[in-house]
């Protein structure tokens, strides 16, 4: 899978992702070409430019024309629904730029309607965000990841005067996003950067495993006291364990000579909590698992000075470190967690049928591979909420359908 991951460690914003696109090899082309569509009055330049001794791609957006101050929502939505933007690009864009008109409305208490768009009368934001798109299809781009985000502190002066950083609407944007603080006076995560994260990413944490082919490095505009100000994009294809050093480990450790099994790698979060009502366990483990816990796990623990605990552990699929964290601080009293990766090996699975005169039963089957293809079944397992619900259904014990399935299935197990 084509995989793009911003690496935002001097945060983000509307150019900087354009400028790290351009970075990537995305030609100038397609971003004129959207200028085009959206019949704007706009000039752009390429330039190359040095940020803390990086070298680095800078997009300048200029006007062409004349520009009212500002535009309003409905005068950006106009100008959009009157482009030739493709249809899925314009719902796109769309879909941002409410996300962004009420968020701003939202921290200064007025209608979406009334916020207004500055920069080359809003022109600045559609660019920011069409180009942001149309760039990202243009390179192929399936899935894309990021970063957890920098915020620092300061002011800023807009349209309604001075404004501390981060920039409220930017917070607003920011809801659910892993973020962190950084010692730094300037705006690092601009609105636009919010919404372009929030609206992109399929996850937020550390880079993914992937086989990374190219690095783009979008400058932004100011400069940064201790740290080159630019967005990094990676660009490459996610990647499994096939064809690297631990899968070559775990295959001397197979314990069937000539078979193979499915293999992955998954994060294993944990911490020990001796404060929490158990009562509120069963939740934590039901937002925990609607997130994309994989698994979940109360241990009862004895802790230090001899008090009852329970250790929690969640199997947590990669790109999904971050947000089950922020699910165990919030819903749970824990001020700290360990996380490592761990490497699995599995059988694969799959579901057949079988008929018992009790009725159809699903029964899950795991296998492991001969060198020939052929499959060597070495686990059964009957559907239970299938089993009880022909138990319910027919009167029969849960115990006598089970074994039935199970009995009507080890057919499966024949040559």
């Amino acid at each position: 899978m084509r995989l793009l991951y911003l690496d935002c460690f001097s945060g983000i914003s509307g150019d900087m992702c354009l400028s790290a696109l351009l970075d990537l090899g995305v030609p100038l082309d397609v971003l004129e070409q959207v200028v085009a569509q959206l019949g704007a009055d706009i000039l752009l330049e390429k330039k190359t430019v040095i940020k803390g001794y990086l070298q680095a791609t800078y997009l300048q957006i200029g006007a062409a024309g004349n520009h009212p101050p500002g535009r309003s929502l409905h005068d950006l939505r106009g100008i959009l629904g009157h482009s030739s933007l493709p249809a899925a690009l314009k719902e796109q864009v769309e879909g941002a730029l409410l996300r962004l008109a009420e968020a701003e409305a939202r921290v200064h208490g007025v209608d979406p309607g009334e916020v207004h768009f500055h920069e080359i009368g809003g022109l600045d934001t559609l660019l920011d965000l069409a180009g942001t798109f149309a760039a990202i299809s243009y390179l192929g781009v399936e899935q894309v990841q990021v970063s957890p985000l920098p915020l620092a502190r300061g002011s800023i002066k807009t349209s309604h005067g001075l404004l501390p950083l981060p920039a409220p609407a930017t917070l607003h944007l920011l809801k659910g996003i892993p973020t962190y603080g950084i010692p730094l006076e300037a705006e690092l995560v601009t609105p636009t950067g919010a919404v372009l994260a929030a609206s992109l990413a399929t996850g937020f944490g550390p880079p993914p495993l992937a086989c990374w082919e190219q690095f783009g490095y979008g400058a932004g505009r100011s400069d940064l006291p201790e740290q080159p100000n630019v967005l990094r994009a990676w660009l490459g294809e996610t990647a499994t364990l096939a064809g690297t050093a631990s899968e070559a480990a775990l295959a001397t450790a197979t314990a069937t000579p000539g078979t193979s099994f499915d293999e992955d790698l998954v994060l294993v979060l944990e911490t020990q909590l001796d404060d929490l009502n158990p009562e509120l366990l069963p939740y934590l483990r039901t937002q925990l698992e609607r997130a994309g816990a994989i698994d979940v796990l109360f241990t009862p623990a004895v802790m230090k000075k001899g008090r009852p605990g329970n250790l929690i552990t969640v199997l947590s699929p990669r790109e999904k470190l971050l947000t089950l964290a922020t699910i165990l601080f919030r819903e749970s009293s824990a001020l700290g967690l360990r996380w490592y990766p761990a490497g699995r090996v599995k059988l694969f699975r799959t579901a057949e049928e079988v008929v018992t005169p009790y009725g159809s039963i699903p029964v899950k089957i795991g296998y492991a591979r001969r060198p020939d293809g052929s499959r060597e079944i070495l686990n059964l397992a009957p559907e239970y909420e299938a089993c009880a619900s022909l138990a319910k259904k027919t009167g029969s014990s849960l115990k006598e359908i089970y074994q039935s399935a199970l009995g009507t299935a080890q057919n499966l197990l024949q040559p």
